[in-house]
């Protein structure tokens, strides 16, 4: 407890109608009270019996009680005072603090609200309200006001900045940071959730350098450690976030956050076997110190999903939106748990969690959302979401949708412009990049297996579904290509795309390098041509050993330019990219190598897929082994070309 709530000049004021005497023995008891003497107590005590209707002494005599720890006592007395005069704003905060260490919150914030409505500008009630603020009281105006009142101190801004961060206001709380950083440049806890802010608003860099100001005033502060890890993963860092959580492990070792964070992080880097085991070691660590830890609950989930044990997979992430039920993430994982178990009606629901995640960017809020309504010949803007892959696999409901009545208007990648213009149905092709005119509605294309109700056994699989257009075809007729064979493209590597780091760290463990096809020159009567693009397609300098390889790639504009060409070819291998999609769009023969934590998409245990009839699946056996899938396609090599 603090001192006498009452100002002595207040008390004077309101003893001047008692006696001198009176006025005397209080202003001295007032100055025994305030200097900590017991002998205060027994001085109003004699006042309350020459005025026992004197509210500051039975006041002051209930704060002496509750500074005692008498709280009953101390009740008491505040409630007579009140029964004198109910107006008086320090009398209901003296009560409240009463109830409040009486352990009767709600009837202590009562008492809290009443002062503030007697006295708006009373500070210390303002301060007793913020204690254990309910929603209701709306905490961060509240504070606002208290810090209005008086010269605030750092802690205080700080105050007002938690409160403006969990509303969600982030500028403002950043505002509010960076003015107790000003009033007190070795506020540390100021720094970290500067970077917090900055790392909500997605500014890692911003957020990286919070941290490490944090950390050279407080160098043994795990929770910056761990989150400064968290901010340079995002700015692709692999390293250096594994190096800052083993630090924040090493500081606070019995903190589950860093051990749920580095299980992550060793998660998404996971290149073979004891990579993802050390990952699930780590999560298990933070789940031991802590059973209900959703980030290592959820981090478990995922390397369970990797692994292809998806009934695990699914009972860690259902744990997680137990804890958390709202938690996009975890519902995401969930849906990709289900889709890769076949169980596509409850996975499409819970894949919508996609746009919670903060992966992808947000569709545009004033477009009218369709939710499967009859369309009755209005325009419905089909768009791309995510990959050339994925809009070239779910590309194929866009008739589908014209059929129920709508006219179809498509959005897409630039590269995909002209090959999708020649689509059954379709009115329209946009390229995303371009302006158009807006529709009466707009779905995600990957949103319509759930508004179409598609199920294990109505994917619409029918191919081929897309068509190259004729001045393409011409193009690639007048080529030359390798005869006297079997035509083979190749793709060996997918999109890097460095900029976006979860597709990143999927295509470093899609892709592998040219040399990982060395078994494929062993096969005779095959003319290899060349379908890769980018980085990856300077390999040809180097090709394995007796592998010549046609490189026609240069005379390619497009992906309607690719997909003439594949239609001269017999076959095509390819690592699980958006060239696997096209060749099994058009209805051509391809391979495609799957990484060992292969796409949802895929299933599992199965060599063939039903969206795409003319696919087989070569799934790597161990984590980050191309090995045995160069020799198994070799082998199937072999057998189709003794076959021709």
């Amino acid at each position: 407890m603090g001192q006498p709530a009452c100002k002595p000049e207040e008390v004077r004021d309101r003893a001047s109608a008692a006696l001198p005497d009176v006025r005397s023995m209080l202003a001295s008891a007032v100055a025994r009270h305030r200097a900590g003497e017991a002998a205060a107590g027994d001085l109003y005590r004699t006042i309350l019996s020459a005025e026992p209707s004197h509210g500051d002494v039975l006041h002051l005599l209930g704060v002496t009680a509750l500074q005692a720890g008498a709280l009953e006592v101390a009740e008491g007395w505040l409630r007579r005072a009140l029964a004198v005069d109910g107006t008086q704003a320090y009398y209901r905060n003296s009560l409240g603090e009463a109830l409040r260490a009486l352990g009767r919150p709600d009837e202590a914030r009562e008492q809290y609200r009443l002062a503030l409505t007697l006295s708006p500008a009373y500070p210390e009630a303002l301060a007793n309200l913020l204690r254990q603020p309910r929603p209701g009281d709306n905490a961060s105006t509240l504070l606002e006001r208290f810090c209005r009142l008086r010269s605030a101190t750092a802690n205080e801004l700080l105050a007002v900045a938690d409160s403006r961060l969990l509303a969600g206001r982030l500028a403002d709380a950043g505002l509010a940071y960076r003015a107790a950083v000003a009033l007190e440049p070795a506020t540390v806890q100021a720094y970290v959730n500067l970077g917090a802010t900055a790392s909500r608003e997605k500014d890692y860099a911003k957020a990286a350098i919070a941290y490490r100001r944090a950390l050279r005033l407080s160098p043994d502060h795990p929770g910056a450690w761990n989150n400064l890890a968290s901010a340079v993963w995002e700015l692709n860092d692999g390293p250096g976030a594994t190096g800052f959580c083993r630090r924040s492990v090493a500081l606070k070792p019995d903190h589950p956050d860093p051990y749920a964070n580095l299980g992550y992080v060793q998660r998404s880097q996971a290149q073979d076997g004891d990579d993802f085991a050390e990952a699930a070691t780590l999560c298990r660590r933070a789940l031991r110190l802590n059973p209900t830890h959703v980030s290592a609950l959820n981090n478990l989930g995922i390397v369970n999903l990797d692994l292809g044990r998806l009934d695990e997979a699914e009972r860690l992430f259902r744990r997680t939106l137990e804890a958390e039920p709202k938690h996009p993430d975890a519902r995401f994982n969930l849906s990709l748990a289900l889709l890769k178990a076949g169980r596509l009606r409850e996975g499409w629901e819970l894949y919508e969690a996609r746009w919670k995640t903060g992966q992808l960017p947000a569709v545009n809020a004033q477009l009218r959302a369709w939710q499967g309504e009859p369309l009755n010949g209005a325009t419905i803007l089909l768009h791309a979401e995510q990959g050339h892959g994925d809009t070239l696999h779910f590309v194929r409901y866009a008739p589908l949708v014209a059929a129920l009545g709508g006219r179809v208007v498509l959005a897409v990648q630039p590269a995909l412009k002209r090959l999708v213009a020649g689509m059954p149905g379709v009115a329209a092709v946009h390229a995303l990049t371009d302006a158009f005119p807006a529709p009466d509605f707009h779905c995600p294309l990957m949103s319509l297996p759930r508004l179409l109700g598609t199920e294990l056994d109505t994917i619409p699989g029918s191919i081929p579904y897309l068509y190259p257009p004729a001045e393409a075809i011409g193009k690639w007729l007048g080529q030359p290509l390798p005869g006297n064979g079997l035509r083979v493209g190749l793709v060996w590597s997918g999109d890097p795309r460095p900029g976006l780091l979860r597709a990143n760290l999927t295509d470093r463990r899609r892709s592998m390098t040219l040399r990982d096809l060395a078994p494929l020159a062993e096969v005779p009567n095959l003319r290899f041509v060349n379908l890769q693009m980018g980085g990856p397609a300077a390999q040809l300098a180097d090709p394995p050993a007796g592998m010549d390889i046609h490189d026609p790639m240069g005379a390619v504009a497009d992906f309607a330019d690719t997909a003439a060409l594949v239609l001269r070819l017999d076959l095509v291998i390819t690592v699980d990219t958006s060239v696997a999609h096209l060749v099994g769009a058009l209805g051509k023969p391809v391979w495609v190598l799957s990484r060992y934590d292969g796409c949802w998409r895929w299933l599992l245990d199965r060599d063939d897929t039903p969206w795409y009839p003319t696919m087989r699946l070569f799934r790597q056996t161990m984590p980050g082994d191309w090995t045995d899938v160069g020799r198994r396609v070799a082998d199937a090599l072999h057998a189709l070309s003794r076959s021709r």
